[in-house]
């Protein structure tokens, strides 16, 4: 019983940690640069259906999808990764013009399109019925009763890379000048810091890291279809943000660990066939009343976002 729980468990936090890797981009755009995006899914669609074509052996009779070139898995990652930031530059150089609700309407329509495109071109990714039994990193050096405690120490080691990076940048001139922006736009005006350079950089370093969270899902579930990329992750790890506190990068982990756990612990739970279903019906429900309870705490968020002081030389120089 102990070892069952325990694989659950490392399940869950593995999953969590996918999250963070998207909560950390989306907190990049989102909290630090002010750009409230509706369309992160779509990046980690594209990553991981990127990662997936190049990764995989090439199809087999019955399936149809394109390239499966067998690549190494590293290889994959990082493409998953340029995809995504090719696929923010392409979406937010006609929608980062757009202002407030126009910019959310636009990049969610954005995402609900290439959804709809995974779904129907079969020849591109073997429609709605996807493609199964994907390959895991080092899966084969270890036991399968050992092997998820791995992977998900690998992802702990690459939400503590992502998240270094994305701190670093936050608390750079680039980051600085995104708050600037994001606080008072036509000051920064006036300061030299042009709005289209630095939200599209922006953008397009968020689409980066939430297509490499693209590739990590695929190592989780082993399978990728269409319907695993619904606007619903855009709304959870929404929620994961603002839960751990919106522009605060370790408030973005927090809140993904809080969110998954908080959702994915109900499968404890020893109910009924019945009231089981009705449950996870409203696991929604149940997950907006904890993000009410914990704002009702704490509006600003678990770990609210810190204002960074100058000193009076600093200010003067």
């Amino acid at each position: 019983m102990l070892t069952g729980t325990a694989l659950f468990l490392s399940s869950i936090l593995t999953l969590a940690a996918i999250y963070a890797v998207i909560a950390l981009a989306l907190n990049l755009e989102a909290g630090v640069d002010g750009l409230w995006d509706l369309g992160v899914v779509s990046f980690v669609a594209v990553g991981a259906y990127t990662y997936t074509m190049l990764t995989v052996s090439p199809a087999s009779a019955g399936q149809s999808y394109i390239m499966g070139f067998g690549l190494p898995m590293w290889v994959g990652v990082l493409a998953a990764g340029i995809a995504g930031s090719i696929v923010a530059f392409l979406i937010g150089k006609p929608t980062l013009k757009l202002k407030n609700e126009y910019f959310l309407i636009t990049t969610f329509a954005f995402a609900e399109v290439i959804r709809q495109i995974l779904t129907n071109e079969r020849w591109l990714s073997n429609g709605v019925a996807g493609v199964y039994n994907l390959a895991q990193p080092f899966k084969t050096y270890f036991t399968p009763s050992v092997y998820p405690y791995i992977l998900l120490l690998l992802l702990v080691i690459i939400v503590f890379i992502v998240y270094v990076v994305v701190h670093r940048l936050t608390y750079s001139t680039f980051g600085r000048s995104l708050k600037a922006l994001r606080e008072n736009e036509p000051l920064a005006l006036t300061a030299g810091i042009r709005p289209d350079r630095f939200h599209i950089r922006a953008f397009v370093i968020a689409g980066f890291f939430a297509g490499t969270a693209g590739a990590f899902y695929v190592w989780y579930s082993t399978v990728i279809t269409p319907s695993l990329f619904t606007s619903d992750i855009t709304f959870f790890v929404w929620m994961a943000i603002v839960i751990g506190g919106l522009a605060n990068n370790k408030g973005a982990i927090v809140g993904s660990v809080i969110f998954v756990l908080a959702g994915e612990s109900l499968r404890f739970l020893d109910l009924g066939s019945g009231f089981a279903v009705r449950m996870a019906s409203m696991k929604i429900a149940i997950l907006g009343l904890i993000l009410i309870a914990i704002l009702k705490w704490r509006p600003q968020g678990i770990l609210p976002e810190k204002k960074v002081k100058f000193s009076n030389s600093s200010k003067n120089s």
